[in-house]
This record gives C-alpha cells, structure tokens and sequence, in this order.
C-alpha cells in the first residue's frame, strides 16, 4: 500500500519538513511572551517561504471546483452550538478563528495579529487584523470578539464551548482593534482554546436566529447554496484578507451517507475528495489510477473510544467499566479497525507524541479472566449482555464494534452490535445509550479535549462523568507550567485509567481519499484548511 503523505512536490515537502523543525511549538511553554512571538513570526515566515519555494516550483494554481465527499450528518451552521464533523469541517470555508492550528501544530494568527500574556498567566491581550470585513460587509472590530465569547459563555445558549472560556471574568475592547482577556485564574493553555471550532468568529449586528442555515464570516468563501444533509456550495472570496488566497473558486460539499457510495463516488470522478476515509478502502482507491490515499504528515487524527454512559446501569459500576477495560483487546481491535495504522490508546485522550503524555501509566494487559472475575464481584456471575450502538460516520466505527465484540466475548460480556443510521446518531445515541462508539479529534491543547470530554457539565460529556477531584487537577494544571504541569497531568491520566470513564482505544492518522490532482496536506487534527487546497489540472 502506497500512502502520500503529502501532494505537494518533492521540494515542498523537503521544506515543510525543515520547517517543522524550526518553528513546532508547545502550547504550555514556560515562557508565554517568548512562545507567542516566536510562534508568530516563524508560521509568517514559514508561509511566505513555502509560497515562495512553490511559485518556484510552478504552483500552486488558481482556479476549479472542488467536490468534497462527507457523512449525512449536519445539524446547523451555527458555531457555538457546533456537533457534526460535516458543520465544523465547512465552517472552515467560511469563519475565521483569532487563531489556527496548523498542520504541524504551529500556531498561525488568523483574526488576531499577535497575542501576549501577563507575567502571571492572568491575562492575554490579542492585537486584531485591521482592514477585515465580514461577508455581509461589517468591518471586522473588537466588539466582534466580545460579542462571540459572551455568547459561548452564556449558559442559557447551552454551548460545548463554554468550558473553555469559563475561567474569563472580564472582556475589555482597548481600542477597535485590541482586546483583553481576565481570567479567574492562570490558564497557560487560553491561546489554544480560541483555535477551538466553537470560536468561530461571529460579527456583533448578526441576528443569531439566522445562524442555523446562513453564515456570517470572514472566512476564505461565502454560501452559494446550502441544502441541508445534501449539499452546501461555497465560493470564493474575492474580498478575502489573506492575500493571495484561496486558490479554489468553488467548494461543493456533498453529502454521503454509505461510505462504499462515497469511494465510489471517487472512482468515477464525480466527487474529487472523500473526507475521513474510512482505512478499510484505503487498499482499493491506492491501486485506482486516479486515486490516491493521503495521510497527515504528523501522528494524530482521531482517537476511537468506547463511551460508556457513567450515569446509568451497567457502566454506572466502577466495576463493570473495569471489566470491559479487561476485555478489550486493544492490539487486535486498532490493527482490525485502522488497518494497522493506528497505534493504541490508554483511556484518555492524550496522545504519546504529547510532552505531557505519562508512559509510567497504562491500562491493563487484555485479560478475559479478570474481567470475568471484575463481572463476578459487580454481581454478574454469568456474564453480562450489552448492545453497542454504532454507525457510518466516522472512519472505522463499525469495525472497531465487531472487533471488540470478539474480544469481549471470552470475557463473559455478550456484545449485541446494532448499526443504525448516520442521521441522529449524536443526538438519539450517542450520549444517551448505555454504550456507544465515539470519536475525538486529539488537539495540541490537552485541556481542551479533556475538559470538553469530561468536565461534568460539558454537552460533549458523552461518558456523563463527574468527578470533583478530575475537576480540581485540570484546573490546577492550566495555572503551571514545566515539570509542575507535567506531574499533575500525569495524576489525571492515572486518575482516567483507574476510573474509566471512556475505553479510548486507539488513535487512528487522518486518511483522504483524493483524485491525483488534488494537491492538499491532510491536517492531524482531521481538520481541511481549505486555503492551502488547489487543483493541479
């Protein structure tokens, strides 16, 4: 099998790979100024010099309409109340964020300029772009900012995002175009959390009750047509601040329920792009012609998890987590479902390649006999029966069910797969089934993935746990830095392991399908940053 882990010529990713090195940086630093400057000033310049070694190399090329292949699964474009992978991901095309993680983790300014903290991790002072205008034609100000983050803050509205903003106690416009963040507490991770897809961008004179199906950004294109759970047609920009960009005139996102439908939508060139690819049809589109598989340079992508709902019987019993936790056999279940390019996980969502990752801490070895045993005390002698809610959503969420059937199964716990449509399944399943499959995007920004997973609270609490000494560490942990962040990570991670909220299993890269001209780095985080994207025909 042949992956391309990029499109980009020979050139270009010798570069890329240089500057990867120059300028990846860790969001907890020990000193905040210096990381901020530094990270600004190397992704401009690691910008510019990609573009220049491009223009030398022939490309990119401007122009074309390019039709990307998605799940049927779309709820609404509003982005504090963001769900579906399909919204998030097309939101790209049309909000813009202060800040953007780019694909190999750097920190590019977007709406903010640059950004800088006090001496105490208190208090963030982001400087604006000047000259932005929203698609509707507002001028991109302050008070827009203001305006977005009191809206994910409000607790009536009900946003995924608010656990990320929580700690901010005032919000001050400086002038049109500087605005600073209080917080209730040091928080080294606060920069990260505006790349959040919640925080897209929204400008102060919008009416919110238009934001279901319309958009008001200043993103790289503007809604030509939106059909929801069928299609949405971007175009481009022309007013657009980033000079020079996008390259594309026209984005099509088509919605496909079956995955099969969508690689052979492929094949046959009626769509150029299938997004999230499932690894089970990697084989197929490698050996097509005018096909091709793409892999993100970087390890990451998402991470699989078993979702037990803690709040109802069985999983409400540590002990029945524990045996389930016993019963997975994570090295057969990751080679099964990703097709061997996944490596496992232990429990949480931190990944190995994370300087805060713990290695001292792992969950247990695959052992049937202790789970039977863990079953035996929890009151289940003879085993237990569950049925695992899945769907086509996600790459490899129906594998991974069957697999961890089999494993299941010597363990006394009888594992009634049930399939059931991609529409609704995050409202009428996940989340609410006493057992579910669930997918994270695993960002640079420890924090952010635990606190939306886990804090109690949190819409996106699937697990529906609620742990006040969880709580307390991951608090803690925003206000330190170095050796003293790393020690309290390592005592959450042990902490999840112990209590398994969530079995997260394994962490799977971000594969696309893609025609041959399709020239596109896949991101980590599975995310499309659709002004890097063009059409070599």
């Amino acid at each position: 099998m042949r992956f391309k882990k990029t499109s980009l010529h020979p050139a270009l990713v010798l570069l890329a790979v240089a500057l990867v090195s120059v300028f990846f940086v860790v969001a907890c630093g020990d000193d905040e100024d210096t990381a901020v400057s530094e990270d600004v000033g190397t992704a401009e310049a690691a910008a510019q010099a990609t573009e220049e070694a491009a223009a030398q190399l022939g490309g990119p090329k401007y122009g074309g309409s390019l039709k990307i292949a998605m799940s049927a699964e779309s709820f609404g474009l509003d982005p504090a109340l963001f769900f579906s992978t399909v919204d998030i991901i097309m939101s790209l095309s049309f909000y813009d964020n202060l800040i953007m993680i780019q694909p190999d983790l750097s920190r590019k300014p977007m709406l903010a300029t640059s950004w800088e903290a006090n001496d105490d991790l208190t208090s963030y002072t982001f400087h604006l772009r000047e000259g932005v205008k929203f698609h509707h034609g507002k001028e991109f100000k302050a008070e827009d900012v203001i305006f977005t983050y009191n809206r994910i803050l409000d607790p009536e509205l009900g946003s995924p995002g608010r656990p990320l903003l929580e700690g901010i106690v005032n919000m001050v416009a400086l002038d049109d175009y500087t605005v600073r963040f209080d917080l209730d507490a040091p928080n080294a991770f606060f920069p990260d959390a505006t790349a959040s897809h919640i925080m897209r961008i929204l400008p102060a004179d919008v009416d919110v009750a238009r934001l279901t199906l319309e958009e008001f950004g200043t993103g790289p294109f503007m809604i030509k047509e939106h059909l929801p759970d069928e299609r949405t047609v971007v175009v481009r920009n022309p007013d657009y601040w980033e000079e020079g960009r996008p390259y594309l005139d026209e984005i099509v996102y088509q919605l496909i329920p079956e995955g099969a439908t969508r690689d052979l939508a492929l094949k046959n060139g009626d769509v150029d792009v299938v997004f999230q690819l499932n690894p089970q049809s990697a084989p197929g589109l490698d050996a097509h012609p005018e096909t091709t598989v793409l892999k993100s340079s970087l390890s990451g992508g998402l991470n699989y998890a078993l979702v037990m709902n803690n709040s109802i019987p069985p999983f409400d019993n540590l002990l029945v987590r524990k045996a389930m936790q016993a019963a997975t056999d994570r090295e057969t279940i990751t080679q099964v479902a990703s097709q061997g390019l996944g490596v496992i996980a232990y429990d949480h969502a931190i990944p190995a390649r994370d300087p805060l990752f713990a290695s001292q801490y792992a969950p247990p070895a695959y052992d049937p006999d202790l789970a039977r045993s863990l079953l035996e005390q929890a009151g289940y002698s003879d085993g237990i029966d569950v049925t695992l809610y899945t769907a086509d959503i996600n790459a490899g969420y129906i594998e991974l069910a069957v697999a961890f059937k089999e494993s299941a199964a010597p363990a006394g716990i009888r594992v009634d797969v049930e399939r059931v449509p991609a529409d609704g399944y995050f409202y009428e399943y996940w989340s609410v089934k006493p057992l579910t499959i669930g997918s994270w995007p695993i960002e640079p920004n420890p924090d952010a993935l635990l606190s939306l997973q886990l804090l109690g609270g949190s819409p996106w609490n699937g697990a529906h746990y609620n742990n006040p000494a969880f709580e307390e560490l991951l608090i803690n942990a925003r206000g330190q830095t170095g050796e003293a962040q790393k020690e309290t990570y390592a005592e959450v991670q042990r902490l999840l392991i112990d209590e398994v909220p969530r079995i997260v299993i394994a962490n799977v890269p971000n594969l696309l399908g893609a025609r041959t001209d399709v020239r596109m780095d896949p991101h980590p985080l599975g995310w499309l940053l659709v002004t890097d994207i063009w059409l070599d025909d």
